[in-house]
């Protein structure tokens, strides 16, 4: 994508209307392809954007640092033996399904509950020290692995797993090991209680999630393995209800770990509500990147699709 396209783009971006007729509440636009990388921010914006749950990324990512350091965490390492001293279970019916719970169980969406959890107005009123006991006593309908239901339930969970494996704040852990190595400084993770959100609430610029977006596109970095990089994408289940068939590249077609798949060309991203992307284009050696505060996606997600198309 040269210069002239991408003005090109953000002049799209700009005059698009959603479905009510107002312009698009875009934060920014940011196109990475090879060496060549194109910013613009909307409204000569400044400030971080919440990138909502484009966190699910990073918090997969910590758990793959977690996993290429140790011997003893791996995706199957069993979750209710560190939740449960943790919490209160007074819906006994969920303790065996809950002891049949595993770490990969957290990131693809697979614990087995039939209700949407954690999504901000369900917790509105709600305590963040009672946010534990209120995933764990929710009914648990499916066996652990055969069902997915997207929430944010599962990656709170793993937030709390992991800072209880490691004997230490997650944040502070995901500092040294994950944003300070990538050049991220300045960020906010906002905390429910003595752990950080995982799902959601976390402040990025651009150019920090086009940093995360380069480790995904070039097998890891160093930071997490190729493998795990691999794992993430590793399909879970299709996705209809959500799914964008009408853009020919970047749909939301299947769900892995973390990461939504395309089915063309290899394409996946992470997603977040309101316009956040992180879009890797393998084949084009590319990363696309939009944060924005857009309620209505529909106008904004057929032009990440057409930037996908303008890569050469």
């Amino acid at each position: 994508m040269d210069s002239q396209q991408f003005d090109g783009l953000v002049d799209l971006f700009e005059s698009a209307r959603d479905r009510d007729g107002d312009p698009l509440n875009m934060h920014y636009l940011l196109i990475k392809q090879g060496e060549t990388e194109h910013l613009h921010a909307f409204g000569g914006r400044t400030e971080r954007s919440d990138i909502r749950s484009l966190s699910k990324t990073i918090m997969a990512l910590l758990t793959g640092t977690i996993v290429k350091s140790r011997d003893d965490v791996d995706e199957d390492t069993p979750v209710w033996p560190i939740l449960e001293p943790l919490s209160t279970l007074t819906r006994e019916e969920n303790r065996e399904k809950l002891q049949r719970v595993r770490i990969k169980h957290l990131l693809n969406h697979t614990i087995g509950f039939n209700e949407v959890l954690m999504m901000r107005g369900d917790i509105a009123d709600m305590d963040p020290a009672d946010y534990l006991d209120y995933i764990v006593n929710s009914p648990i309908m499916h066996e652990p692995g055969t069902h997915y239901l997207y929430s944010n339930a599962g990656f709170y969970l793993l937030s709390i797993v992991l800072q209880e494996l490691l004997g230490e704040d997650l944040e502070a852990y995901a500092d040294r090991v994950l944003f300070r190595p990538l050049g991220i400084t300045g960020y906010t993770w906002e905390r429910y209680g003595k752990y950080v959100a995982g799902a959601t609430r976390l402040w990025l610029t651009p150019h920090d999630l086009l940093a995360v977006g380069e480790v995904l596109l070039h097998g890891g970095q160093g930071i997490v393995s190729a493998r795990w990089i691999e794992r993430m994408k590793q399909f879970t289940d299709f996705t209809p209800g959500v799914d964008t068939p009408t853009n020919p590249l970047f749909r939301r077609w299947a769900y892995g770990s973390s990461l939504w798949l395309s089915n063309r060309r290899g394409i996946f991203f992470g997603h977040g509500t309101d316009g956040q992307t992180l879009a890797i284009v393998p084949d084009r050696q590319a990363v696309v990147v939009t944060t924005a505060h857009q309620v209505d996606v529909v106008r904004l997600e057929e032009l990440v699709d057409k930037a996908i198309t303008l890569l050469d």
